[in-house]
């Protein structure tokens, strides 16, 4: 029989009397063999056991019950309440105070054993708790934890954990088998609002410090009467959310300890979702420090490739518009073509600015289609000038299958790194393009003789306006062409890194699936 059963109130009573009554049936043959005090100690083990079971109470009882026992079927003269020698009152007398010590003792044993169990089992849970604290990766998730511990270990028929919102409490995780109850959102929206507990009852045996304000159990709040303990999960700077626990059926409160046991839960709880917010409010510093470090970035990089050619145009032109007279049409034509040539970098540094911010800002969307790896090269090196085409090499078989792309974004970022591998190798050095199937992906490679990537760069070189160690070999720049590239090829599904090309250069590279592979 359990101990939560036996020491329901009056439960215990018949059941001490009912083993007094077994013990004696068991000891009536005896008491011919046996003399009366010997028979009163086989009734300790009895009344230690009641008590055990029962607790102290029944086990007063039941020595009482005892007593009566060994007076009436065991001291001579039997089955009478008299007393035939004076020495058998102190033998009955000594044996009904050892039973109610005895008996005493073994109850408060079992308490305190009761009591360590209690204990160890709740500091379990909260070790529990305070390590998904660590663990947790977010609020959800700690909540779906701690909804089953408190169902789990507290016997809560449910349990439900609600965060403040903007709008009152929203439901974060629940638990147990009992469904939502007609007024718990109305009732964790009065928490919110109020920052006060609903339905704690009796909170004395809580520490002072550890008693939230509440009102009573029965006490109705907006017209709805709460049917299970709302605690506001109260932190330094406001509150963070609700946790709500409804008890067994047939059970209007939680036991005390169970009651300490959940604030503890709570202020954990609460603990967790304040660290939510401060890394949350953390990140959105970093982004902030992040975005202005950006900024300056693009004011210092683009303001150079901006400002220079503005000013070679505006010197040239104001050189023409300072002579007397136009008549050297040499000079002319080639200060018109310097002009052009800085207006020419001018149009290609606003255009890398707008094709980054269409990309990031998801203006600029790729439409694919199935095409041809050597139709896209071609058109990127169309956009190279004439005098650097020449430079370029292509190895691109025929057969080769076609990719799912946009047209129009890929031959951007073919153009950007053509443009970059020229930019970074020697005058008069090749470049190579080439093309190859590898598995089901088709590579196309973008080869130089230039100083190559370190491998400390290669996870920097597509990064916005990082232009490498080796940018003194490149008077201008943005630092956007790799970057642009990396997002065009993402976009369109498919991957691009750079690769070492012995003894020197770099070789960058992007995969995509043939279209056949896609089901294209």
């Amino acid at each position: 029989m359990k101990w939560s059963r036996l020491t329901r109130v009056g439960s215990g009573y018949p059941f001490a009397v009912a083993s007094v009554a077994v013990a004696t049936a068991v000891l009536l043959p005896l008491r011919g063999l046996l003399a009366s005090d010997q028979m009163t100690l086989l009734y300790i083990p009895v009344i230690g056991l009641v008590a055990r079971l029962a607790g102290t109470g029944p086990s007063a009882a039941g020595a009482i019950a005892a007593f009566f026992a060994v007076f009436f079927f065991f001291v001579p003269p039997y089955d009478t309440l008299r007393v035939a020698a004076p020495r058998d009152w102190l033998t009955l007398l000594v044996f009904v105070g050892v039973a109610l010590i005895s008996g005493r003792q073994t109850a408060l044993m079992r308490q305190r054993e009761r009591l360590a169990t209690l204990r160890e089992r709740d500091l379990a849970l909260l070790n529990r708790l305070s390590s998904r604290l660590v663990s947790a990766e977010s609020a959800s998730e700690l909540a779906a934890f701690v909804a089953s511990e408190v169902v789990d270990v507290l016997g809560a028929a449910r349990c439900a954990v609600f965060a403040t919102g903007a709008a009152g409490a929203v439901l974060l995780a629940d638990r147990g088998v009992d469904a939502a109850g007609v007024g718990e959102q109305a009732l964790a929206d009065w928490v919110v609002r109020n920052d006060k507990a609903v339905g704690l009852g009796d909170v004395d045996s809580l520490p002072v410090d550890e008693r939230p304000i509440g009102v009573g159990p029965a006490e109705a709040v907006d017209g709805v009467i709460a049917d299970g303990i709302y605690l506001p999960l109260q932190v330094s700077e406001g509150l963070e959310g609700v946790l709500y626990a409804r008890p067994l059926a047939g059970h209007m409160v939680f036991p005390a300890h169970k009651m300490r046991l959940l604030v503890a839960a709570g202020n954990l709880t609460a603990a967790f979702l304040e660290r939510v917010h401060l890394v949350q409010r953390a990140a959105g510093a970093a982004a902030l420090r992040e975005t202005d470090r950006l900024k300056s970035t693009l004011i210092s990089s683009v303001s150079h490739e901006l400002k220079t050619p503005l000013a070679a145009v505006t010197a040239r032109i104001t050189g023409l518009l300072e002579q007397d007279s136009l008549t050297d049409t040499r000079r002319v034509r080639d200060e018109l073509e310097a002009v052009e040539a800085d207006l020419g970098r001018l149009d290609e540094a606003i255009g890398d600015l707008l094709d980054l911010s269409r990309l990031e800002g998801d203006a600029w969307r790729p439409r694919p289609d199935v095409y041809g790896l050597a139709e896209i090269l071609g058109s990127a090196i169309a956009r190279i000038p004439g005098d650097q085409r020449a430079r370029v090499s292509f190895d691109v078989p025929d057969g080769l299958p076609g990719v799912l792309v946009d047209f129009g974004q890929l031959a951007r970022a073919f153009y950007s790194l053509i443009e970059n591998a020229l930019a970074y190798s020697p005058a008069g050095t090749p470049v190579s393009v080439s093309a190859r199937t590898l598995g089901a992906d088709v590579i196309v490679c973008v080869e130089d003789e230039g100083p190559g990537v370190s491998d400390d760069e290669k996870g920097k070189v597509f990064g916005k306006f990082y232009r490498g160690v080796a940018a003194s070999l490149v008077p201008s720049g943005t630092g956007l062409g790799l970057a642009i590239a990396r997002e065009i090829v993402r976009g369109n599904g498919g991957r691009i890194w750079v690769e070492d090309v012995r003894p020197h250069g770099a070789r960058f590279a992007v995969s995509f699936p043939d279209s056949d592979a896609t089901g294209a």
